[in-house]
């Protein structure tokens, strides 16, 4: 079909170039006029006669006067000025009155979830304001990716409603105490782009407490030993400090630049806590909120 509307938009262009310039009428006197000379080879130019313009459009006229060499004087068959369209919408642009804002998923679905999805949801937005602006903490994570806040935007979220829930009181060599907090969040070392946060509903980032039992160096039954507080790092559990320094910390762990610290062997999660603290500090505890993502909801 494509090659038949070209066939026939050519034998239109060669018409039009025959009849451009003059009206049907004198085109039929001249006919015989040129008819009755004995020569009438003599009388044809080689040259293509100028065409004319019939009645466009203003915006039609400005867009080929632009492009055409001649002017009004070009030939008939000058080829059509064709300009790519321009998509006032596109995210490459300026942002304008009547564009849709992108679509982010990740907060639809968080802000479905109720409560929970809701502080995730406020720790996160958080989070991307620091990591998309210029400080300390995000030029930390450039070190590892260019660009860490548009990575932590594709990060979905779960939450571990059956993850551990006890302290669990160990005693060490002497007098020395070991507690062991549910864990609080947990992801796959290196996941990177796309990658998944899982956090426990029992963990210091829902909870500001939880029951804390005391484990027999013997084997023998778990003892009861009351209540303790829960905290990530410096800060109570439960609390958006504490929120914000888990999602830094599981990040870093996502793009790799912190070690892996599963179990929390010799003490390593506190110690990667302690490495985004000391980049981070400042920013998680600004209470200044820019405004930066205000215009995207």
């Amino acid at each position: 079909m494509y090659s038949v509307t070209r066939s026939i938009l050519a034998v239109a262009v060669f018409f039009m170039s025959n009849l451009c310039g003059t009206a049907a009428f004198p085109q039929a006197v001249k006919f015989i006029r040129h008819a009755a000379n004995p020569f009438p080879l003599a009388n044809m130019t080689l040259n293509r006669a100028p065409c004319t313009r019939g009645l466009r459009s203003a915006a039609a006229d400005s867009n080929a006067a632009t492009a055409a060499s001649g002017g009004l004087d070009s030939p008939c068959d000058t080829p059509p000025v064709s300009a790519p369209s321009v998509n006032p919408c596109s995210p490459a642009g300026l942002a304008l009155i009547g564009c849709a804002a992108p679509r982010d998923a990740v907060q639809e679905d968080l802000a479905s979830r109720g409560k929970p999805g809701q502080k995730i949801l406020r720790a996160r937005e958080r989070v991307l304001e620091i990591l998309q602006n210029e400080n300390a903490c995000s030029a930390w994570y450039r070190g590892k990716d260019s660009n860490p806040a548009d990575t932590f935007r594709t990060l979905s979220f779960d939450v571990d409603h059956k993850g551990e829930e006890l302290v669990l009181e160990s005693r060490a060599a002497g007098d020395m105490r070991i507690f062991r907090n549910p864990y609080v969040a947990r992801v796959f070392q290196g996941d990177g782009r796309y990658g998944r946060i899982t956090i426990n509903t029992n963990g210091a980032f829902f909870s500001p407490m939880a029951t804390m039992v005391e484990e027999q160096s013997d084997g023998g039954p778990r003892s009861l030993r009351g209540i303790r507080l829960l905290r990530v790092g410096p800060y109570a559990g439960d609390t958006l400090h504490a929120q914000i320094l888990t999602l830094l910390h599981e990040f870093g762990h996502i793009v790799d630049l912190l070690p892996t610290d599963e179990g929390d062997l010799d003490g390593k999660s506190e110690q990667n806590t302690a490495e985004v603290l000391r980049f981070c500090r400042a920013e998680v505890e600004s209470k200044v909120r820019r405004n930066t993502l205000s215009a995207m909801r």
